[in-house]
């Protein structure tokens, strides 16, 4: 009886493991931080995207977009090498950090 106790522990714990099913399990979103003269919202995938008010972004300013993504994630956004511009927009797939 006590090695069947065992053996379903074991079992149980293995397959908590793989109840994803290998994808990215979403963390509780949670508020950005305004910043003045940018705006950022999180897209129903979880990306976290970036405009700036007045002009648009341009696809060369890449690293301003970043900076602002950083200060409204609260220090750091999941950069990678994901991240696209978009009709003045950049996007960050992998939200904040």
């Amino acid at each position: 009886m006590m090695r069947g106790v065992i053996i379903s522990g074991g079992v149980l714990a293995l397959a908590g493991c793989v109840g994803t099913g290998g994808q990215r399990v979403a963390k509780a979103p949670r508020a950005l931080t305004p910043v003045v003269g940018y705006q950022a919202a999180l897209n129903g995938q979880g990306a976290l995207v970036v405009t700036r008010d007045g002009t648009p972004f341009g696809n060369d300013e890449g690293a301003a977009a970043k900076r602002a993504a950083n200060a409204m994630c609260g220090g750091a956004v999941a950069s990678s090498i994901d991240d696209t511009y978009r009709d003045g927009a950049w996007v960050f797939p992998k939200g904040c950090a």
